[in-house]
């Protein structure tokens, strides 16, 4: 009896030892495998944000090589000139030797120059690349906005014919599309300004942006350049939210519900009723300098950080203004003309100071974004009155946007 009892007891001790364990396995198995699965987990996310981490590191090395990249003069050759508006003309370019052009950053820009013309020197403007930045050639879409006759949009619309060459340099400029995809992309112009967000919208797509919103203001129908394409694109692809505001609507004309088109000019407002956060979008603008100023400020001022808005100015204000600050009186000495002059508290900036004394230097947009104007400075120092967009070398200045901090001695 006492042997049997014996039997039983080591019987269940074995039974209880036996499930002991395989619980004992089995807690560690889960342990395992939860491990296991947060191992995997944690190499997918670190995957995963080694990717995007790649992707930026990739796109910050592209931004890098693009900037410091050497822009040259070109001769090119006129391929095509299509209208796109009333008063907006597109010219197609491609290299005289049919190699692809370097591509751009999408919203950059190329100058172009105006060769002289009997008693007027030669001339030069920035015009914004209209298309795909990757597509080989380079396209520019002109407005013809001045009645004078040595204007350089007024050559371009009344001389150059297909098959003309003309003189280039670019791309070039710090107005490009920086944004993240996982950020909201605003796309804001007016007028010709819809130049450089067209490439800007074509690069978001290729990217995979998930929410982009356009903005668009036109004068009227008979000025709506690119406005089939816009429509195009907006039907293609559902992430795009397109918003064309027409000054002057045709009367009679009646507004559907989810139609892309409004009455009136858009504001700021506008461009952030739909936004869930404002620090999660970017903002790009392009159009008239006051126009571009107002809505950066009523931005910033409806609490949109002022380092999300982004514009591009290289075309010179109807009237050029003295800097703000006071300016001292300085010598400046132009050694190549051997010309000694005074800068007067009146002139803009050192380029205004070189044109009042018959001083010939080149320029474009007298904004600091084409380089035309830029000079080696051999002695003394400057200040800058706007940011300039051009990157110069440590030993050159632009003209367009500095005045004298002391005495100058430069190379023009």
């Amino acid at each position: 009896m006492i042997a049997l009892a014996t039997t039983i007891v080591i019987a269940v001790a074995s039974v209880c030892l036996f499930v002991l364990i395989a619980r004992s396995c089995w807690a560690i198995s889960i342990n395992l495998t939860q491990n296991r699965m947060r191992s995997m987990a944690l190499r997918s996310e670190q995957g995963q944000l080694s990717v995007e981490l790649s992707g930026k590191l990739r796109r910050t090395y592209f931004d890098l090589s693009m900037s410091r990249r050497k822009v040259d003069w070109r001769e090119v050759f006129v391929a095509k000139i299509e209208q796109e508006s009333q008063d907006v003309r597109s010219y197609y370019f491609i290299d005289v030797d049919h190699e692809p052009l370097p591509c751009s950053q999408p919203g950059q820009h190329i100058l172009v120059e105006r060769p002289a013309l009997p008693n007027i020197p030669k001339a030069f403007r920035c015009y914004s690349l209209s298309d795909d930045c990757a597509e080989g050639y380079w396209r520019i879409s002109v407005k013809k906005n001045s009645e004078y006759p040595a204007s350089v949009s007024r050559w371009l619309h009344d001389d150059v014919k297909v098959g003309d060459r003309i003189r280039v340099r670019g791309p070039s400029g710090a107005f490009y599309l920086r944004t993240d995809p996982s950020r909201v992309l605003v796309l804001a112009s007016a007028g010709i300004g819809i130049t450089p967000m067209l490439p800007m919208l074509i690069e978001a797509l290729r990217r995979g942006f998930n929410q982009v919103q356009v903005f668009v203001q036109f004068r009227d129908v008979g000025h709506m350049p690119f406005v089939d394409s816009l429509l195009d694109i907006a039907s293609k692809y559902p992430q795009v939210r397109m918003n064309i505001w027409v000054s002057r609507f045709p009367k009679g004309v009646g507004k559907s519900t989810g139609s892309p088109f409004h009455e009136g000019k858009f504001h700021a407002l506008s461009l952030i009723e739909n936004l869930e956060s404002f620090s999660d979008a970017d903002f790009y603008l392009c159009g008239p300098e006051e126009w571009q100023t107002r809505l950066t400020e009523d931005l910033v001022n409806t609490g949109v950080p002022r380092s999300s808005v982004a514009y591009e100015l290289f075309q010179q204000a109807e009237k050029s203004t003295p800097p703000a600050q006071e300016v001292a009186p300085r010598n400046v000495h132009f050694k190549v003309t051997g010309t000694t002059a005074q800068f007067e508290k009146s002139y803009p900036s050192l380029l205004g100071c070189a044109d009042k004394n018959q001083v010939m230097l080149e320029s474009g947009c007298r904004t600091g974004a084409c380089g035309s104007c830029v000079v080696r400075l051999l002695t003394g120092k400057v200040r800058y009155t706007r940011e300039p967009q051009f990157p110069t070398k440590p030993n050159e200045i632009l003209p367009c946007v500095c005045v004298p901090e002391s005495d100058l001695v430069v190379e023009a």
